[in-house]
């Protein structure tokens, strides 16, 4: 609770104030379905219950605790996730296309192969998560930590990265395409055979960096 009353903090200080107030009656229907559509759960506490192949669609679950659950396998496009927190969930595969996970937590998430297609990311903290093969296209993360994330083998095309914190994350096998690189930092990070495509990393910060031919760039250390 202390997690996400901190995050719910920075999100009130940024001007993003989720309501808290769920309908127990569409949290009972999730819990008992594992489907919810328009549904209110906004706030709701839902840490490690077993959501496998949950199906969700334009939902609210902002401010929920969903720390350890398992969503592994399910749909959550549209749904407006401000400031959810998914600490150490399982959501291996899941579809989070177009939705709304500003200031959202996934720290040490396991979510190999998730789309994030066209989704908000904006100020989203992904640390130490599992993010291995999974497809950022046209996802919107400016700003997001993603410190010690595993992104080997990730689609991060046409995507928004102004100011995104990768220190420490593997990169290896990435495919990174048409992507500003303004203000990423990239140090410590390692993108051995990785492919970028029409990409620019002049704008990055580069410390001890492994770059796709592997070279270290240190071109930016103090």
């Amino acid at each position: 609770m202390k997690r996400i009353l901190g995050g719910l903090a920075v999100l009130a200080a940024a001007g993003v104030v989720p309501a808290i107030a769920f309908d127990q009656a569409h949290v009972d229907q999730l819990l008992a379905t594992k489907s919810c559509f328009d549904c209110d759960l906004t706030g709701a506490a839902l840490a490690g219950v077993d959501l496998f192949d949950v199906y969700m669609t334009n939902a609210d679950m902002s401010g929920a605790d969903l720390t350890g659950a398992n969503l592994a396998e399910g749909y959550l496009r549209f749904t407006t996730l401000v400031g959810t927190d998914f600490t150490g969930a399982d959501v291996t595969n899941v579809n989070f296309e177009s939705a709304n996970l500003t200031g959202a937590l996934l720290v040490d998430a396991i979510a190999p192969e998730a789309s994030f297609i066209n989704a908000t990311l904006v100020g989203a903290t992904l640390d130490g998560g599992d993010f291995s093969g999974a497809n950022f296209n046209r996802a919107n993360l400016r700003t997001a930590s993603l410190v010690g994330a595993d992104l080997s083998g990730a689609n991060i095309v046409s995507a928004i990265l102004g100011e995104a914190d990768f220190t420490g994350a593997d990169l290896t096998g990435a495919n990174i395409e048409r992507t500003g690189m303004t203000g990423v930092n990239l140090t410590d990070a390692d993108l051995t055979g990785a492919t970028i495509t029409a990409t620019s990393l002049t704008a990055a910060i580069k410390c001890n960096t492994t770059m796709p031919d592997g070279t270290v760039d240190n071109s930016n250390c103090e």
